[in-house]
């Protein structure tokens, strides 16, 4: 089984589908060389491949992000206290942060439908507080939400739902894709 510093490193990617070692760094609070240096090996173990300094996840690596996550949360899949915590998320929270994302879309940069999505960003980041003592690692999707709505708060609109950076929707899709891995559901088609 990977370590967690290496299942850390890979999940980055996984969760992103392609990344750069630098937000790898950035997102896992590993410093860069730590990174570089785990990136390496886990190319030479064919884990991950190296495109233009980014880095694309192979199928072996895959398979042990998904065996860390099996290994790992199963206690999780069976708590009455995770699975609701899930299923909440699930029901209010997605849904709204859905309709605000199209809301934002088709308003063209609306300042009310931005609002909006910080506000859900907001009762968020209460509700990931919650499962931050069962998973310490979340902690880092509250630092990211908060940086994203700092950044787009100061008029970097980008950061709200800019697909090439490190934006509220971004982060929500990582963190959407995180806590289906954690509780062992599909992606609905």
């Amino acid at each position: 089984m990977l370590s967690e510093q290496i299942f850390c490193v890979l999940n980055a990617i996984y969760l992103r589908k392609m990344a750069a070692p630098v937000h790898v760094a950035d997102v896992t609070g590993y410093d860069l060389a730590t990174v570089t240096h785990i990136l390496a090996e886990q190319a030479e173990a064919e884990r991950v491949i190296n495109i233009n300094d980014a880095y694309l996840m192979q199928p072996e690596g895959v398979q042990k992000v998904l065996e860390f996550y099996q290994l790992t949360y199963q206690p999780m899949r069976v708590s009455a206290g995770v699975i609701a915590w899930y299923e909440r998320f699930e029901q209010t929270l997605n849904v709204q942060f859905i309709k605000a994302v199209s809301d934002w879309q088709t308003s063209e940069g609306d300042e009310r439908a931005r609002e909006r999505m910080v506000r859900i960003v907001e009762r968020m980041i209460r509700a990931l507080g919650e499962l931050v003592m069962e998973i310490p690692r979340y902690a880092g999707y509250i630092q990211r939400f908060e940086r994203a709505m700092a950044l787009a708060d100061k008029g970097q609109l980008d950061y709200v739902c800019n697909p090439t950076l490190d934006s509220m929707h971004n982060i929500w899709f990582e963190f959407h894709e995180d806590i289906l891995a954690v509780v062992g559901r599909p992606r609905d088609v």
